[in-house]
């Protein structure tokens, strides 16, 4: 920081002319306040210096409490996902084991494939159009989930919604890492017939076999070095292996059906549920759906961030939700019909019909299938897990300790601590778990629900940027001791009200309420009503009251927005050059606002006259 300016004979410092006829005395105080946050100081004591080592790498770009260069607002340079990227996006999530086997659960709630579908169906476009909604602090301010949440929250209520998905994340990320450890099976069965029939050497009381252990150790190996990868990178090979994927998937509805000379019986099974079991059913079969895709729904903007453009992303995202989500899924419950006719079982995982077609041929073209499916599903599994549990962990932890957590630690933090949710009780004990998995959308819809009424109705979509960088009280996000006490509010009823009816369906013995049961079924619908109407409530009894509120920033202090965009906003220009914006208003402002005279205090701002 350079030393106070002379101030000449008229009492206004020439060098700040320029900058305070665009940034008002609240911006002027926010910029120094953040300047002073940012200092890099040297380190005076052993146990400093050795913080300091541990900082991440930020180049010339600075860092604070708040901030590291994987929390700011994406650049153009790196906005370069289109179409084909957001298609891939929600396509890995729809091309995966999860929801290639989602008709089991569907079916145990005595719904027919017809009646499955048609939920599905009606569960994807709501799903599409949520997410829509959910992404545009990302599409046109390109910042990620964990920013939106101190907009929400406030700055220190932020951390209450990244710690649900930071949570949700790591064990997510063990149930998604098993499953991806029996996919790397499928390859190595491929290999060694000896692999195939290995028996256990395990004790019983192990809930694992041994060469699960094998695949599940190999599988986590495998994503180690992505964590290295920079998660806008990862758009193409998520496309190769979407596309890899839906080939696996439709080679084997093909076979299977043409191999039985039809669907199979659980195509033609009859129903008997009264119209209103038959209700709630559809809703259950809805909110079921929603849940395995609630967190990627949530951290939208994580990824819409890198859109090149908007109707490429809205187009890619919706139709990568619609279609494949549509289409796996029947494709999962056609190739089981058609296994329980053709093998007396109905296979509901693409690793259990493998290992049938092995088991029965060992042949060149048995293996030659189980490697290709394998490969496929093995690829669309890693992807899946590191872009929607891995890299959204890492981005959430760089938001909680900004100083020391970029997104590759993060991500390694979470593929590390992953073992200790031992994802194999989920699969092979009677653990709650997969019935509790249903759960999930419930703790991050109130979270979503609250960001679309704050960005579009609160703020009628504009935002300001330095201010999620402050600890300012007079920042646009400070609210009430750096704690939006409303949002707060409204998200302990959205969830507490679901966690009885998830009680009753983890334990059923239990006499059930059926109004909470009820609820549980469609929180999908009703948590948005229970979070959403009490925040518009409290927002119009207790208005937030702040002078920027329905504002931008007046200058593009992160070099963040295109010419047109600048030009939509009514923003100013940054630096352009790669010297960050701070230390280019450094030889503007003076040591403090102190020194800065009256009358440029005074000054209004071009942005608000």
């Amino acid at each position: 920081m350079q030393t106070a300016p002379n101030i000449p004979k008229d009492g206004i410092p020439e060098n700040v002319i320029g900058v305070t006829s665009v940034l008002s005395n609240t911006d002027l105080e926010i910029v120094w306040g953040n300047h002073e946050l940012e200092k890099d100081i040297e380190p005076t004591s052993r146990w400093k210096r050795i913080l300091k080592t541990l900082e991440v790498s930020h180049g010339t770009k600075p860092i604070s409490v708040l901030r590291n260069p994987d929390l700011e607002p994406v650049s153009t340079k790196e906005r370069t996902w289109g179409f084909f990227s957001f298609f891939a996006y929600w396509g890995l999530p729809n091309f995966a084991v999860a929801t290639y086997s989602t008709g089991s659960a569907l079916l145990a709630l005595n719904l027919n494939i017809q009646q499955s579908i048609g939920a599905l169906v009606i569960a994807n476009v709501l799903i599409a159009t949520v997410t829509v909604l959910n992404s545009n602090p990302g599409i046109r301010f390109h910042i990620g989930y964990t920013l939106t949440q101190r907009m929400i929250f406030g700055i220190y209520g932020s951390f209450v919604g990244i710690m649900f998905r930071v949570g949700l994340s790591v064990v997510i990320y063990g149930y998604q890492s098993w499953l991806g450890g029996l996919c790397v099976n499928m390859i190595f069965d491929s290999f060694s017939g000896n692999y195939l029939n290995m028996t256990n050497t395990f004790p019983e009381s192990v809930p694992m076999a041994k060469k699960d252990l094998i695949g599940f150790l190999c599988f986590q190996l495998i994503q180690m070095p992505f964590a290295f990868v920079r998660p806008s990178r990862v758009n193409t090979p998520s496309i190769a292996a979407c596309f890899m994927t839906m080939f696996s998937i439709i080679g084997m509805l093909a076979y299977l059906v043409q191999a039985n000379g039809g669907p199979g019986p659980l195509y033609y099974q009859k129903v008997d549920l009264s119209s209103d079991q038959r209700s709630w059913m559809w809703l259950f079969a809805i909110t079921i759906w929603y849940s395995g895709v609630a967190p990627a729904v949530a951290n939208q903007s994580d990824y819409s961030r890198f859109a090149s453009g908007e109707t490429s992303c809205y187009l890619g995202l919706f139709l990568g939700t619609v279609l494949p989500g549509t289409f796996v899924s029947l494709a999962g419950m056609l190739c089981a019909s058609a296994c329980k006719e053709l093998y007396g079982t109905a296979f509901w995982t693409p690793t259990e019909i493998v290992e049938q077609w092995l088991t029965t041929d060992y042949s060149s073209k048995a293996r030659a299938a189980a490697f290709f499916i394998g490969i496929s599903f093995t690829a669309s599994q890693m992807f899946l897990n590191l872009t929607q549990n891995g890299y959204a962990c890492g981005m959430d932890l760089a938001g909680i300790f900004p100083r020391f957590v970029d997104i590759t630690r993060g991500t390694l933090f979470v593929q590390l601590i992953s073992w200790v949710v031992q994802p194999w009780k989920f699969f092979n004990t009677s653990s709650s778990f997969l019935t509790a998995m249903g759960s999930f959308g419930m703790f991050v819809t109130p979270i979503v629900t609250l960001n679309i009424i704050e960005f579009y109705w609160i703020r009628r979509g504009k935002i300001t940027l330095i201010d999620f960088f402050t600890l300012s009280k007079k920042g646009a996000y400070w609210y009430t001791l750096g704690i939006n006490w409303r949002s707060m509010v409204c998200l302990v009823i959205g969830v507490a009200l679901g966690i009885p009816g998830l009680i009753y369906q983890c334990y059923p013995e239990l006499e059930a309420n059926a109004a909470m049961v009820n609820y549980y079924f469609g929180y999908m619908f009703f948590i948005p009503i229970v979070t959403g109407v009490p925040y518009l409530v409290l927002t119009y009894l207790f208005p937030v009251h702040h002078e920027k509120l329905q504002m931008v920033d007046p200058v593009d202090f992160y070099n963040c927005f295109s010419d047109k965009e600048l030009a939509n906003l009514g923003m100013q220009p940054g630096n352009n050059s790669s010297e960050d914006l701070y230390e280019y208003l450094d030889a503007k402002l003076p040591d403090s606002l102190a020194d800065v005279p009256e009358i440029v205090q005074e000054k209004k701002a071009v942005s608000g006259a």
